[in-house]
């Protein structure tokens, strides 16, 4: 009895003590017992993912690198790897990939590659062109440039002949990366058969040819009136084609983007051809022999005149004058196409980025390698095998056309510029809002206002890029002209570099006038086409050689006077894209 008495009497004292402590709530008011801040950043412990970094307390994808250092707070990256040096994490990088609801890709745009590799097989095909040629010029004409460009020679009115042939374009290096003398990576056509033996252009996409999408070919309007295009194309409604008029018809409402192009192959084909040498002087020799037909003694350089020229009017034109320009809103646009994973939307802007030439993981590059210069082994080529699979897929895996302008004056400018990044994020940006578009039905307004937005930027950044590089060859242009000794050319190099530069800006230039984004084309920029015209002008249709003369004529001026006018051609251009003067001065 006596010990059953004591037993409750400390029974009860425990529990009075029990309850004394608890407080009967969650609070701990026990003041040896504390939450403890140990880095002092206001976060305590138990809620700091790093309580003893007082920089960091969240992590927010758990790859322990804190959020306000993590250049991928999304994505998990433990090794915070930027290849390109831009602040983002690789794993963070925007790519030009995407799935619908069933996970099947949407972006398609083989036709546009295949484009690019008929121009890039039209130059080898130049360049490998020999003076005496035993051919007749037309022959010329239809077996070595019209093939590429019309895809069929002429005389035997075949068409598509090259498809069942094999292509001339090859990865540079031949896939080799490391320098082993061993094909680390090979080129595949067709995604969907991997077969590296299958090299037949048709293999990539049947029926391409150039000379359906030149300007004004393909749509009449796509010769650009003053900033607006005209369905109806009738005469003097479908626009100007200005800024060459030497070989062509004198009115600018007849003479067209195509009417160029075959006058440049005559060009060609008549120094293949020509029973005599062409010459020009130099300090040693007063008849230099000119060896290369695509060298004239006008100063052009035909291959690079047809390639630069064709990158706008057919590739720069396409991309901006068409399929940027579509109602993306529409309900056909929204609707999938026959037996196709995506929209004719979606469809027609991956046509538009396949035209602008960029890899799909174009943003994992660093300029350097965009260009195809240097940098890590499996870019520094040009292209990256991105999915790891030993194949370097034709759509999608190399950097291409325009593309690698950008990057060539991202890496060229002495103060900061975006120009590859602002044009692949535009590029970007705009395919997610289609792609959320079509797979939602409807296109809203706020999603109409936003994509203009993104169209805008990637069409004046791809712009930007070729009006940059137009700066470039005006300034080694005028370098070229600074060589020359006494009214003749220092040397053969100081031509032929001086053929080549003016070549590739007057190509380049050209091309600008294709855009309805273009600044010389919106209300809302203090230039107008006129003022392209203007720059145009001035560079005229050749340039002005050692002697002062330009196509056989004295210039104005002569050498002085054509370099200051490549000047004030310079200043219209940095002041119509808003370039940094410096930039301009030195690109």
């Amino acid at each position: 009895m006596g010990n059953t008495r004591y037993f409750w009497l400390i029974f009860a004292l425990v529990a009075v003590l029990g309850l004394a402590s608890c407080g009967g709530d969650d609070d701990n008011n026990d003041p040896e017992v504390e939450v403890m801040d140990t880095d002092g950043d206001g976060v305590l412990d138990d809620a700091d993912a790093f309580p003893n970094d007082a920089s960091e307390s969240a992590d927010s994808d758990g790859d322990g690198v804190g959020d306000n250092a993590d250049n991928c707070g999304s994505d998990a990256n433990m090794d915070q790897q930027d290849s390109d040096g831009d602040g983002t994490g690789d794993a963070c990088e925007p790519s030009y990939n995407f799935t619908d609801q069933n996970g099947e890709s949407t972006v398609s745009y083989t036709g546009q590659t295949a484009r690019h590799i008929l121009i890039s097989d039209l130059v080898t095909s130049m360049k490998s062109l020999q003076r005496s040629d035993s051919r007749t010029a037309q022959e010329v004409i239809d077996q070595s440039l019209n093939l590429y460009y019309r895809n069929r020679e002429e005389a035997t009115d075949t068409d598509n002949v090259l498809d069942t042939q094999d292509i001339l374009f090859a990865l540079k290096n031949d896939g080799d990366l490391d320098d082993d003398d061993v094909a680390d990576v090979q080129l595949i056509l067709n995604a969907s058969d991997a077969d590296p033996e299958d090299t037949q252009l048709g293999t990539l996409s049947t029926g391409k040819n150039l000379v359906d999408k030149i300007a004004g070919n393909d749509k009449c309007f796509h010769i650009l009136i003053d900033g607006d295009d005209s369905a109806a194309c009738a005469d003097g409604e479908r626009g100007e084609f200005f800024g060459w008029e030497f070989g062509l018809d004198a009115d600018p409402l007849v003479r067209t983007p195509d009417d160029l192009v075959q006058f440049l192959f005559g060009q060609i084909a008549a120094e293949a051809t020509a029973d005599t040498q062409t010459t020009i002087a130099t300090v040693d020799n007063a008849a230099t022999v000119v060896p290369a037909p695509t060298l004239n003694a006008f100063g052009h350089d035909l291959y690079q005149l047809v390639q630069k020229f064709l990158l706008g009017a057919v590739t720069f034109s396409q991309g901006t004058a068409d399929y940027l320009s579509i109602d993306f809103g529409s309900a056909s646009n929204l609707a999938l196409e026959d037996g196709k994973p995506y929209t004719a939307g979606q469809h027609d802007f991956d046509e538009a980025f396949g035209y602008y030439g960029a890899a799909r993981n174009a943003a994992e590059y660093t300029d350097l390698e965009a260009r195809a210069r240097e940098g890590r082994p499996a870019f520094a080529q040009g292209y990256n095998d991105a999915d790891g699979d030993g194949f370097i897929y034709a759509s999608g895996e190399i950097m291409l056309g325009n593309s690698t302008n950008c990057a060539k004056r991202d890496v060229g400018a002495t103060v900061q510029t975006t120009l590859t990044e602002d044009a692949f994020d535009g590029f970007v940006a705009g395919r997610q809002i289609v792609q959320d578009a079509g797979d939602a039905g409807e296109l809203t307004a706020e999603q109409a206002t936003a994509l203009d937005a993104e169209i805008r930027k990637a069409a004046v950044t791809w712009e930007k890029c070729i009006a940059a590089t137009v700066i470039h060859y005006i300034n080694d242009t005028i370098g070229d002209m600074n060589n020359f000794q006494d009214g003749v050319f220092a040397d053969l190099a100081n031509f032929t570099d001086l053929a080549k530069h003016w070549s590739e800006m007057k190509g380049f230039a050209l091309g600008l006038q294709f855009s309805p984004y273009s600044p010389f084309r919106t209300a809302d920029s203090d230039v107008d086409v006129d003022t392209l015209q203007m720059i145009l002008e001035l560079m005229g249709d050749a340039p002005v050689l050692a002697d002062g003369t330009q196509l056989g004529v004295d210039y104005p001026g002569g050498v002085t006077g054509y370099k200051a006018d490549l000047l004030l051609a310079r200043e219209y251009l940095t002041d119509a894209y808003g370039f940094n003067a410096e930039n301009a001065k030195n690109w």
